[in-house]
């Protein structure tokens, strides 16, 4: 079933790009003034790419309801571009390798500029407190010293909002996806330039890796609209 699901959401994927294509090609055209209006309505709704085809799998405005899919709302929209421009180098490789390789720069910045404006849903509250959960707050703060782990807020902060536009916002993200991620950077599956994640989850177990994950899920930042900023024209 889960097989059917995915070949299902790619094959949905591949004809929305299909009327994904030129939408850069047509932004080109547009005056100077009528660019800046397009640009300014990206923050009030959603454009035809965002809606044909990244909200597919990342759900209205970027909240996605899949557990392994990451909602995108309140992203840096600098780190959102440079992961969206790594798919389209192969310098990440994933089904969105794909979909960016038909992605022009307009396309992505006006992808970016969206969702970074958008507002994260509330996630759920957190359980009762816990050791488990005590644990992952630990290694988020503090890092394990014995292992030489650094603490997580040392780049995506303590309430998780990231430092933009290098470090991304981890506040409120699937655990499913945070766990699935570090766990790929340790197994070098994630195939990615980023030595230094790649480095750190290597020296986490599996319930460290779990704890911290549980614990980032239930992080909340402001979601103050337009905090990472809109990338210039």
């Amino acid at each position: 079933m889960c097989m059917q699901q995915s070949a299902s959401r790619i094959l949905m994927l591949v004809v929305a790009m299909l009327g994904a294509v030129g939408l850069s090609a047509r932004a080109g055209e547009l005056p100077d003034g009528e660019a800046a209006g397009a640009q300014a309505s990206t923050q009030s709704s959603a454009p035809e790419l965002v809606t044909q085809v990244c909200e597919t799998c990342h759900g209205e405005n970027g909240n996605s309801s899949d557990p392994s899919v990451p909602s995108l709302a309140g992203q840096g929209s600098a780190y959102l571009a440079n992961q969206l421009a790594g798919f389209q180098a192969q310098r990440r490789v994933g089904v969105m390798s794909g979909i960016a390789m038909n992605l022009s720069s307009a396309d992505i910045r006006i992808a970016a500029n969206y969702f970074s404006q958008q507002i994260l849903k509330a996630a759920m509250a957190r359980a009762p407190d816990s050791s488990a959960l005590r644990r992952g707050q630990a290694i988020y703060d503090e890092g394990i010293a014995a292992t030489n782990v650094p603490s997580c807020a040392s780049c995506h902060a303590l309430d998780g909002a990231g430092l933009p536009s290098a470090f991304p916002r981890l506040a409120g993200q699937h655990s499913r996806y945070i766990a699935a991620q570090l766990r790929a950077f340790r197994s070098d599956s994630r195939l990615s330039t980023n030595t230094m994640m790649q480095n750190v989850a290597a020296k986490l177990s599996d319930d460290e890796i779990t704890a911290v994950a549980n614990y980032i899920a239930g992080l909340q930042t402001n979601n103050v609209l337009g905090r990472a900023g809109v990338m210039p024209e």
